[in-house]
């Protein structure tokens, strides 16, 4: 399998034997209207890319006539499309929630599906643009921030990274007035009062530039059916599955996934638990966050 044209970009035949082979892979079928209705092509410029097509994946697929469509052989093996699962799930809840649009979306045929809405945290878009812009120009901003703990709201930072917890969006920068690097959530930006350009330099986030492996296994006090269930759906090996992560993301995985630090389950119902923290990691893994 190869994924050397996955999403390039390109809207030239690449794209569209990336299409030809997406509907093959997920769906089973396509027709000459699908490559046409999407892309907006002529009907011969579809024939010549499923004539491509054939020509790189001989016996992918065979037309057939009674359903005036091509179907994927049994033996069918992708060529461009990414065969992970989560590709296509992650494309279905991207229609779902309307984060794409039909157009952008290479699914065709889609199964009901229904996603859990959260909470929106609003974002100010005027804000956002100023972040990325200190990030892009490496300029240190003056902001009016509003942390839980009590702290001065007026304070300069330097933004450095974006990150996202699962739940919430994070600004990861350098607090002038902690001299450490800190987590700021987004929706707690109240302002950007002034940017200027760095003078001086700040220390190296070690935390940010540092990656781990949490290592998590099924819940030890389950039976051996169990585990074997909790193995298969986290995909573990020698009831074993390691997230890489970096260094700073691991006080948010843990509290994500209910982990404790000395991986004692923390309630009969937990399905796993942090087995080991593999190195360069070795403190506590508290983080600093607003």
């Amino acid at each position: 399998m190869s994924t050397r044209t996955t999403r390039t970009g390109n809207w030239g035949q690449d794209r569209r034997l990336e299409f030809i082979d997406f509907r093959l892979l997920w769906e089973g079928r396509l027709n000459r209207s699908d490559i046409t209705d999407f892309f907006r092509i002529s009907v011969p410029q579809a024939s010549l890319d499923l004539a491509k097509y054939h020509e790189l994946a001989p016996g992918n697929a065979y037309y057939d006539r009674n359903q005036k469509s091509y179907i994927a052989d049994a033996t069918f093996k992708p060529v461009f499309a990414t065969f992970e699962s989560n590709h296509y799930l992650n494309e279905l809840m991207g229609l779902d929630t309307g984060i794409l649009s039909p157009s952008e979306s290479f699914i065709g045929w889609a199964p009901p599906v229904a996603s859990l809405p959260l909470p929106t945290r609003k974002v100010q878009p005027e804000i956002l643009v100023d972040l990325i812009m200190a990030i892009r120009k490496q300029h240190a901003l003056v902001v009016d921030y509003r942390a839980m703990r009590d702290e001065p709201s007026i304070r300069t930072v330097l933004p450095t990274a974006f990150a996202h917890d699962g739940h919430r969006w994070h600004i990861r920068a350098y607090c002038f007035h902690s001299e450490m690097y800190k987590d700021f959530v987004l929706g707690r930006f109240f302002d950007i009062i002034e940017s200027m350009p760095l003078s001086g330099a700040v220390p190296v986030d070690t935390d940010w530039n540092t990656f781990i492996d949490v290592v998590i296994g099924p819940n030890p006090e389950f039976s051996l059916s169990k585990k074997m269930i909790i193995e298969h759906d986290y995909q573990m090996e020698n009831g074993e599955a390691k997230i890489g992560i970096r260094k700073c993301q691991y006080f948010y995985l843990k509290r994500r996934l209910n982990l404790s630090d000395d991986g004692t389950p923390v309630d009969e119902s937990q399905q796993i638990v942090l087995l080991r923290i593999e190195e360069p990691f070795s403190s506590s893994g508290n983080i600093e966050h607003e």
